[in-house]
């Protein structure tokens, strides 16, 4: 479990994006990053009413306009100047390493991180094979509302019989921008190509998730994470890391 890193102010609004190496524990996956997903806004919002039209105007965000929305005006002004505030957002993203797959509370409980996992049923091939698809998905909230949610999904296959199975391939997989209301903000994520570890046992997914916050006067506040999930021969969310 990480702190949570300083928050870099920079000069420039440039997004720089930075690679970072696999883990070295495990087997090297094949070389090449792409690019999965991006959201970016860099909007500035100076009113409640402000930040319901925007999300009024950006596809899937219903729910989070309606939790907006129901917020009383007191808290709508509130959430308005965090997120305005170069260090609540990247708060957002670098909560999530903190939480060790339990909620966190941070800033009077103003601003929480809650994760969840799931696991498919396994597809049958044959009576020795099967595939499988477990993920991993982090969600951060500011007043209650839903502002940022990411997620890591690996999809693999196992072979063997019961008492002797190995991960045979890694079939797809990768990170996901599920939400990113920050209208100042930009999220992108690549992912690695997934790969089997040195003793067979799991599949690898692992995603560069980076973030930047443009500030009108204090220039970008720029944050990478690493999401990284492991299924194992059960089916099973073996673990995860985000940092």
């Amino acid at each position: 479990m990480k702190k949570l890193k300083n928050t870099a102010i920079i000069l420039t609004g440039v997004l720089a994006l930075t690679a970072v190496a696999p883990l070295a524990a495990s087997a090297t996956p094949s070389t090449g990053i792409e690019t999965n997903d991006q959201s970016i806004h860099e909007v500035e919002i100076n009113s409640p009413s402000d930040y319901i039209k925007w999300l009024k105007g950006k596809d899937g965000a219903e729910e989070t306009l309606q939790q907006f929305s129901d917020l009383s005006e007191s808290d709508q002004d509130k959430f308005v100047k965090y997120i305005n505030d170069p260090e609540i957002n990247k708060t957002l993203v670098d909560a999530m390493a903190t939480s060790n797959g339990e909620k966190v509370s941070l800033y009077g409980g103003d601003v929480t991180v809650t994760a969840t996992q799931e696991q498919s049923k396994p597809v049958k091939i044959s009576p020795q094979v099967a595939d499988y698809a477990v993920s991993q998905r982090a969600t951060s909230t500011i007043l209650g509302v839903d502002v940022v949610q990411v997620s890591e999904r690996v999809e693999y296959r196992v072979e063997g019989t019961s008492s002797n199975q190995r991960v045979s391939q890694v079939l797809n997989g990768g990170g996901t921008i599920n939400r990113y209301w920050v209208p100042m903000g930009r999220m992108d994520v690549k992912d690695d190509k997934g790969y089997v570890n040195s003793s067979g046992k799991l599949a690898v997914q692992r995603s560069v998730f980076t973030t930047s916050f443009v500030h009108p006067k204090l220039g970008a506040t720029i944050g990478t994470n690493t999401f990284v999930i492991y299924g194992n021969v059960k089916g099973q969310l073996d673990s995860w890391v985000f940092n």
